[in-house]
C-alpha cells in the first residue's frame, strides 16, 4: 500500500509504503494505525486510490480481486469513508496510474492516451482528455483472446488470453526463469511479438494517440521493437506514438491527485 498527502493539490508529500495484509479487516486496521503519523494535524477532504481488481458498476466494492480475494464484496468504500472521515473514490489500480501518466507522465499533451501496464498480470485504460473513460466495470486488456481451439468434437474449445502470455507471472512459467533474469533476446523478441498482437487489437478498439507501456516487465522490452511489429498488423493510415511510463512507483499517486483535482 502506498499513501500521500497533497496540501497545494499540485505536489505530493514523500509517500508512506506499507505491506499490503491478504486479510481485509487487517488492512483497514493497518491503515488506521498509520494515519495519524501520514496526516499529523491536517484532516482529509477527500481521497482517491486505486487497487487490484474489478469494481461493481458504483465503484464501491471489488467484485474480482484474484490478488487479494478476502477483499472481494467487502463493503471498501463505505468503511473507507468511515475510517477518513471524508469521500473516497475508488478506481482499478492500472487505471489510475494510467491517469498519472496520461496526465502527468508519458503521455501528457494527447487528447486520448491508452494506458498498458504489463507486470504480474497486464492491465490497462483508456483515458480520453484527462479523463478515465466511460465504463461500467473498468477496462481488462489483459484478458482479451489472443487465440483459441477447439479441444475436441463437441465443440467446446480453450482460449488463449494476453496475460497468459506476456504477463510477468507468465513469462516465469513458460521460461522457467524470472523475467529479470531473462537475457535472450529470441525470448524478448517472441514476448514483443506478442505484445504487439495484444496492443494492436487495442489501438483497433480504442484508436488512441499514444500508447504508453509500464510496469516491470516494459522495462525488458524494446519499444521500438513493438512499434515495428504492430505496424505491420495494423491497418490504420499511421499508428500512434509507443512511450514507456516515466513516473514509475509515483504513477498512481498522481492520477489520484489529478482525478481529486480536475473538474
Amino acid at each position: 500500500m502506498r499513501f500521500t498527502t497533497s496540501v497545494d493539490n499540485h505536489h505530493i508529500n514523500e509517500p508512506l509504503i506499507l505491506d499490503t495484509p491478504q486479510n481485509f479487516n487487517q488492512a483497514i486496521q493497518t491503515i488506521k494505525d498509520h494515519l495519524p503519523s501520514l496526516l499529523g494535524n491536517q484532516k482529509i477532504k477527500k481521497a482517491a486510490g486505486g487497487i487490484a481488481g474489478m469494481f461493481d458498476s458504483q465503484k464501491s466494492k471489488l467484485v474480482r480481486s484474484p490478488n487479494l480475494p478476502d477483499f472481494e464484496h467487502q463493503p471498501l468504500k463505505e468503511i473507507l469513508e468511515e475510517t477518513l472521515q471524508a469521500p473516497v473514490f475508488l478506481e482499478n489500480d492500472a487505471a489510475m496510474v494510467g491517469l498519472g501518466e496520461a496526465t502527468i507522465g508519458a503521455g501528457k499533451g494527447f487528447d486520448i492516451v491508452a494506458y498498458i501496464t504489463i507486470s504480474t498480470g497486464v492491465g490497462g485504460v483508456r483515458i480520453v482528455k484527462g479523463k478515465i473513460d466511460t465504463n461500467k466495470f473498468g477496462f481488462e486488456p489483459g484478458h482479451q483472446i489472443i487465440n483459441f481451439t477447439h479441444s475436441d468434437h463437441t465443440g467446446n474449445f480453450k482460449v488463449v488470453e494476453l496475460e497468459s502470455l506476456v504477463s510477468g507471472k507468465s513469462v516465469q512459467k513458460i521460461y522457467n526463469q524470472d523475467p529479470r533474469d531473462i537475457t535472450d533476446p529470441d525470448i524478448w523478441n517472441l514476448v514483443s511479438k506478442e505484445i504487439a498482437i495484444g496492443l494492436t487489437n487495442t489501438i483497433l478498439h480504442w484508436s488512441p494517440d499514444i500508447v504508453v507501456l509500464g510496469g516491470s516487465v516494459s522495462k525488458s522490452l524494446n519499444i521500438e521493437t513493438i512499434k515495428k511489429n504492430a505496424e505491420e498488423l495494423l491497418i490504420f493510415p499511421e499508428i500512434p506514438e509507443f512511450r514507456k511510463a516515466v513516473l514509475l512507483d509515483s504513477s498512481g499517486l498522481y492520477g489520484a491527485l489529478h482525478f481529486l483535482t480536475s473538474d
